[in-house]
């Protein structure tokens, strides 16, 4: 759980302007700390870890205080990533407001913009997401699709269909616009 969140401090003290040549405890770690989207990151991780504690009694502790904690984040963030998505590390959640992630596996590496939606319809399966995928403010991502790696996936489009690796999609329904993937976001580690 620690090197997860480590990996996720990382990567969105990159992502939110901190200067890479601070040298300062401050600068690098806690200054992405206070993000709103680390809150629901941060809350994921421990949930995740909480259900995999295999001792009966100290895992319903740790459910509990996930479960008021959660409640406490997405109050005051309006996000929830749940701890059945299995998530690899770098996670970024850039933004305040509205992103609600349950997916079946997501890789490593992903950033996800505010009011973005990666959920199930009505049972049909859930989205399975490679490794350094690109969600910009709005889109949605619905039922059991794939998503390659490399991908970017455009404002307010709506991801129904498989999207392969290493391209652009938008629209609605979200189409190929371009075979490369057109953000700056996908080049950073």
């Amino acid at each position: 759980m620690f090197e997860m969140i480590r990996s996720d401090l990382r990567r969105k003290s990159l992502t939110c302007g901190v200067d890479p040549e601070a040298k300062s405890f401050f600068g690098h770690w806690i200054t992405p700390l206070f993000k709103f989207g680390t809150l629901a990151v941060l809350s994921y991780r421990y949930g995740r870890w909480a259900y995999s504690i295999k001792i009966p009694v100290i895992r319903q502790i740790l459910i509990g205080i996930y479960l008021f904690s959660d409640f406490f984040v997405a109050a005051l963030t309006g996000m929830k990533v749940h701890p059945e998505s299995e998530i690899g590390p770098g996670l970024v959640v850039d933004t305040f407001s509205t992103a609600i992630v349950l997916a079946k596996k997501i890789g490593n590496n992903c950033t996800i913009e505010q009011g973005v939606s990666i959920a199930n319809v009505r049972g049909s399966g859930r989205a399975t997401i490679g490794n350094n995928c690109y969600f910009e403010a709005g889109c949605k991502v619905m039922g059991a699709v794939t998503i390659g790696d490399n991908v970017t996936v455009g404002a307010n489009s709506l991801v129904m269909s498989d999207v392969p690796s290493g391209c652009t999609v938008l629209g609605v329904p979200a189409r190929i616009i371009s075979r490369e993937p057109l953000t700056p976001h996908l080049g950073r580690p």
